[in-house]
């Protein structure tokens, strides 16, 4: 890992170290620093794989380098094995049930909620094709933060059912991901 990503994670898991609140401001502040250190190291990876020659095409799109590269990368299995050591299975089955009921739309479009896409991502966080749900998970990761960022995710006390299990998702996977680059 290059010296200087090294001191990017150090600075933002030094950020992370400060919020310890659990106020909306903070769920949605350690979701938001998560994303940001996943970002780089999903870049990372794709620069790894890309100057290996390991990709199987030139350029990707953001959020397939947020989902398909990192798969690649780390590999489903050790993705799934690491999401189930850290308890985040149940995580994932919640957000699952926060889909199902309708309680979140995940996925939007210009401020329509793609009912369809959501049914299908909920079908693939169910599935027991390794590669079929992580990807899902990521997807989700990936969606829900694009959402905050292009202004869809309110910022209601009612986020916190979506945004805590997702932050501790985000968590293992970052995790996995730095351990990867060491």
């Amino acid at each position: 890992m290059e010296k200087e990503t090294k001191e990017f994670i150090e600075t933002w898991n030094a950020r992370l170290e400060r919020i310890k609140g659990d106020n909306l401001e903070d769920i949605f502040q350690r979701f938001e620093a998560l994303y940001v250190l996943h970002n780089r190291l999903y870049n990372e990876s794709f620069k790894i794989l890309n100057d290996s020659g390991k990709l199987t095409k030139a350029r990707y799109a953001d959020y397939e380098m947020a989902s398909i590269v990192v798969i690649e990368y780390l590999s489903a299995d050790v993705l799934f094995n690491g999401l189930k050591e850290n308890n985040n299975l149940e995580d994932i089955e919640s957000v699952a049930k926060l889909i199902e009921n309708k309680v979140f739309h995940i996925n939007i479009a210009n401020g329509v909620p793609q009912q369809e896409f959501d049914d299908l991502l909920l079908e693939n966080l169910r599935s027991t094709d390794r590669n079929i749900f992580c990807k899902a998970v990521l997807m989700t990761i990936y969606n829900v933060r694009s959402n905050t960022v292009h202004g869809q995710k309110h910022f209601q006390e009612y986020q916190r059912l979506l945004l805590e299990p997702l932050t501790r998702i985000l968590s293992t996977v970052t995790k996995l991901q730095i351990e990867s680059q060491q």
